[in-house]
């Protein structure tokens, strides 16, 4: 009796065990990205270091006989790897979700600027950018994209910023689902994401121009470029939910149903002593379909 192989079943069930392998093994590494891993070989360098080192381990207790901590060393080579896998769907399911916004509403790189920035008398588009001034003339700084009638709900924000004089401690960045709330003066509720050139961040939400609540309070993120150095911002409203990322890392997340809709924007804010002047330039916006 010959037992007949089919070779294309047999590639068949290869391959699937390939993408399988490598699926499985780059929603272990997912997780990695909170350390500031972003490249996946990276990620699989330091699994394969953490596996190469278990199997080490292992070894070497059976060698000098201590059979006590085979068990130990098996539970947390089974278990990690588990948690990281667990996490890496979780994460990656998140991540797909909110990363589903088909619509490209804007791309703006200020050489051949929007029409539809709505900004202060002081500000400028300049050099290639959206140019906001560090000086004392106003402690908040606000350049609104958008049509009268238009605003956004679901939203990805986008945009580098560039300190490039003035103080470290005040902050910039961006704002989304921003309205006016008074018709007879200058008032505005949004969502928001700064940062200072000192290392620091925050999230929050502003109520009518003087309310600052921060949901995600002033802290210090590696993954600031300090300085006079470019920031990549990015704000995320999915819903009631509000995402901030720094350079591609995400820093920060918050619920809040407050604010349904808006348009965007970029900020600059004066500190105690000065204010930053502070370029914004690459303004990328995607929306979902209503």
């Amino acid at each position: 009796m010959y037992l007949i192989i089919d070779a294309s079943a047999v590639i068949n069930l290869l391959a699937w065990l390939g993408s399988s392998f490598l699926l499985i093994t780059d929603l272990i590494t997912y997780p990695l990205k909170a350390l500031g891993i972003e490249q996946a070989a990276i990620g699989w360098l330091v699994l394969g270091c953490f596996v190469g080192g278990a199997i080490g381990l292992i070894q070497s207790l059976k060698r000098i006989e201590q059979y006590s901590y085979l068990g130990k060393v098996y539970l947390i080579a089974i278990i990690l790897p588990s948690l990281l896998f667990i996490t890496g769907l979780i994460t990656a399911n998140f991540q797909q979700n909110i990363d589903f916004f088909p619509n490209v509403v804007l791309v703006d790189d200020f050489k051949y600027p929007s029409k539809k920035w709505n900004k202060d008398a002081l500000l400028s588009i300049k050099n290639g950018g959206l140019f906001h001034p560090g000086n004392k003339s106003d402690n908040l700084k606000l350049s609104i994209w958008g049509d009268k009638n238009q605003r956004f709900r679901d939203l990805d924000f986008s945009v580098d910023t560039k300190k490039v004089n003035g103080t470290d401690d005040s902050g910039f960045g961006i704002v989304a689902r921003t309205s006016d709330i008074s018709k007879s003066s200058v008032r505005h509720n949004f969502y928001y994401l700064l940062i200072k050139g000192n290392g620091e961040f925050s999230m929050g939400k502003l109520i009518g121009s003087n309310k600052w609540e921060d949901k995600v309070g002033w802290q210090h993120s590696t993954s600031i470029k300090q300085g006079n150095n470019i920031n990549r911002l990015r704000i995320v409203c999915n819903g009631k939910k509000v995402i901030g990322w720094i350079n591609s890392q995400r820093v920060g997340i918050f619920e809040d149903d407050s604010y349904a809709s808006g348009k965007i924007g970029v900020i600059s804010l004066q500190s105690s002593d000065d204010g930053a002047a502070v370029y914004f330039d690459n303004v990328f916006i995607k929306t979902k379909p209503e």
